[in-house]
């Protein structure tokens, strides 16, 4: 059994090393071709030729983002920027089908992908702090009163700051609900939660504070003891945060804020570094755009240049731009399906996981983006967990 147990941890100790080094190298390119494209390029291949070999294809919940994926190359994208259309629609596509790759796979192995990707999401950044490794992905803080930047890792900083959040949901649901070693769980969430706020982007600290509350109130309510054993983790790492960041100036001003130059809270254009202002040009460009372009888009590029050159930064508005109505009802209805779904799963805890990280990647869209990979990997990871879990309890019962 200890053999066992030392294999898989060399096994997982491997599997995280070529991880490392293929985000390490992912921005250094081969000819004029990127590391990025190549691996993940590689990946896609794989999962077409695996999933569409099946002579009965199962979409699942996933069918909305491959329409999405298709209205990619359904827009004036395709004659502006044809490259752009293509890489557009692989960085799309390879999300629904990672959905429903990882549906053939059994509970006991999709608990163990989450930890596993939890734990490379966190502990990948060990060797940036410690100065083993340095990268390109960290942020100028300049304007926020620092000569500093902030943690520098593989991960552009929004990337790293999505990740970590989703991470540090899946790590305090599985310390809650007594599924793996606390002590290795207590260390992850100490040094995730450290590397998220050294990233300096709100966007992660608001998907995990959001993502927090279904596991807050599933597990609080459980018994008296788990609603202390909470209270007191969840008060000790508030007291935590405010008194570094009442005592970090530049933290501070990250959060409220607060730049050399202006300020956020002088009017809504200036809200969340300028969103308030390209909230409002997007419902502008929108609204000039003709009946065409309103249903499927004006394509990435088209909406840019209309734009002045800035996206949105607003997950729903770009898709509502770049591919029209139509592919924010797509989108939509794919919240709708993961919320269907799990609330079917009344039996199963696990289907809190799918609440908090579904409330936590609703957060980043609103934010960011939709189709940031890392975090949506965790989500797609706990959707095909507790789904089936479900299946072999049914069966089990019949």
């Amino acid at each position: 059994m200890i053999k066992k147990n030392f294999l898989s941890y060399i096994r997982f100790l491997l599997y995280g090393l070529t991880l490392l080094f293929l985000f390490h190298f992912e921005t250094t390119s081969i000819g004029s071709v990127k590391v990025s494209h190549l691996w993940k390029g590689a990946v896609l291949a794989y999962l077409i030729f695996v999933i569409f070999r099946e002579n009965k294809l199962k979409i699942f919940i996933y069918g909305p983002l491959l329409y999405i994926s298709v209205l990619q190359l359904v827009n004036i994208e395709l004659y502006n920027n044809p490259f752009n259309a293509v890489h557009l629609f692989s960085t799309t596509v390879i999300i629904p089908l990672i959905g429903i790759y990882v549906l053939r796979f059994k509970p006991e192995q999709l608990k163990l992908s989450l930890m596993f990707f939890s734990s490379f999401f966190i502990l990948s950044f060990v060797p940036y702090q410690i100065g083993l490794l340095s990268s390109l992905g960290s942020a100028d803080l300049l304007s926020y009163g620092s000569e500093q930047e902030s943690l520098s890792v593989h991960f552009k900083p929004h990337d790293a700051s999505t990740a970590l959040a989703s991470s540090l949901l899946v790590v305090v649901f599985f310390w809650l609900s007594n599924t793996y070693n606390k002590w290795l769980l207590s260390v992850l969430f100490t040094l995730g939660f450290y590397f998220l706020f050294l990233t300096y982007v709100r966007t992660g600290m608001a998907m995990f504070a959001i993502g927090l509350l279904p596991i807050a109130w599933f597990f609080g309510k459980q018994s008296l003891v788990k609603f202390l054993r909470l209270a007191i983790v969840l008060s000790l790492s508030t007291l935590i945060i405010f008194s570094w960041v009442l005592s970090n100036e530049t933290m501070m001003n990250r959060i409220t804020g607060e730049r050399a130059t202006s300020s956020e809270t002088e009017s809504f254009e200036q809200l969340g570094s300028g969103r308030g202002r390209l909230f409002l040009s997007s419902l502008q460009t929108y609204a000039e755009a003709n009946i065409a372009e309103k249903i499927i888009g004006v394509g990435q590029s088209e909406a840019l240049q209309r734009m002045g050159g800035y996206p949105p930064h607003n997950g729903f508005l770009s898709l509502l731009l770049n591919n029209g109505i139509l592919a924010l009802l797509l989108f939509l209805s794919f919240i709708r399906n993961i919320y269907k779904l799990q609330k079917g799963m009344h039996q199963l805890g696990s289907r809190i996981l799918i609440q908090s990280l579904l409330l936590a990647y609703m957060t980043m869209t609103f934010f960011q983006h939709y189709d940031l990979l890392y975090a949506v990997l965790l989500l797609m990871l706990s959707i095909a967990f507790s789904y089936n879990t479900q299946l072999i309890r049914n069966r089990i019962q019949i």
